[in-house]
């Protein structure tokens, strides 16, 4: 096997890890000549220039399927099939200057505060600057699914190279002061968490997500109103619009002094949605009105058909890091 390479000499030499050349062994941007009787990989130098092609495409923004599609393309000189995958990535691009133009106003007008000496900075000037510095916490409550949901935020922000721990918190231990985190609280720990001296009394979250609710009484909203004594305008709370339950609780006064963002399945609410912001979902394409403060909905093709319980952890998601200045890439369900 004179002139081939390991996978460790190939990695080295390309300047990525085994891992990587794994990944794109895997996703079939790349072939291991033979494994031998070691059963190890082999690649040649002349594959050097397909890992060049495919760290160009990377940095141009492709996923790993694009990429794949475009290595064929280089082979095939399919030209309609280029010219779709740019048109794609052009959108892309697109939205991405219409999102960069709206916090460039944005931290233009905070910057132009701060230079004026003013007394303080508003609750949604604070929360923006906040949120660029990913100092920000994320209640995920309710009674279905909070893993689930808590993990897709997560996901959302690893997207964008953000680190944002999940801690399922049973009331035993002390709730974390350091931002950012994301806490799930079941119902059941609420209601047991009630009273004077309860940890959730100084818990004061920027986002919080209620999936579905119990029912509705007055008892049980004085258990997620625990949660609520710093609320303002920098605090959101993302409610189901299609639970009944949770529409009575959107309701307190307490809950109106945040903002407030719905997600919902019924395609019939997106006009009403439209104007309060959240986000739609009609099986096919998730509608999300003011992300990152656009005017524009931003829309998202789902790659797949989604259960009902998936797919309402993933609006809910969604509507979770609206104001966090996420890429629009990091909201695509994996």
């Amino acid at each position: 096997m004179k002139g081939w390479l390991t996978i460790g000499q190939f990695a080295k030499l390309v300047s990525l890890s085994e891992r990587t050349i794994r990944v794109y062994e895997e996703s079939g941007l790349i072939k291991a000549h033979t494994r031998g009787e070691n059963e190890y990989r082999y690649f040649t130098s002349g594959q050097i220039q397909t890992i060049d092609r495919i760290k160009q495409f990377k940095a141009f923004g492709f996923s790993l399927a694009e990429i794949r599609s475009l290595l064929e393309i280089d082979e095939t000189l399919d030209r309609a099939k280029l010219c779709a995958l740019l048109e794609k990535q052009l959108v892309t691009i697109e939205q991405e200057c219409s999102d960069l133009a709206a916090a460039k106003i944005k931290l233009k007008q905070v910057i132009t505060s701060l230079k004026q000496n003013k007394p303080g900075l508003s609750p949604e000037d604070r929360r923006f600057v906040m949120n660029r510095f990913e100092k920000t916490s994320v209640m995920v409550g309710g009674v279905s699914n909070l893993e689930l949901t808590a993990n897709l935020i997560k996901q959302h922000f690893e997207k964008s190279g953000k680190s944002v721990p999940v801690i399922e918190w049973d009331g035993s231990a002390d709730i974390p002061v350091a931002k950012p985190f994301i806490l799930i609280v079941p119902e059941k720990v609420l209601i047991e968490q009630r009273g004077p001296n309860s940890k959730l009394s100084s818990f004061t979250p920027d986002v919080v997500v209620i999936k579905e609710l119990s029912k509705s009484s007055d008892e049980l909203h004085q258990a997620y109103l625990q949660v609520y004594g710093g609320v303002g305008p920098h605090m959101s709370t993302i409610l189901n619009a299609d639970d009944r339950a949770v529409i009575e609780f959107a309701g307190n006064e307490t809950v109106r002094k945040g903002k407030t963002y719905y997600f919902s399945k019924n395609s019939g609410l997106e006009e009403q949605i439209g104007r309060i912001g959240g986000v739609v979902s009609d099986g096919e394409k998730v509608s999300i009105f003011g992300f990152n403060q656009t005017k524009t909905p931003t829309e998202i093709n789902l790659n797949r058909i989604l259960g009902h319980d998936e797919e309402m952890a993933y609006l809910a998601s969604l509507a979770a890091v609206m104001d966090f200045g996420l890429k629009r890439e990091a909201l695509a369900h994996s």
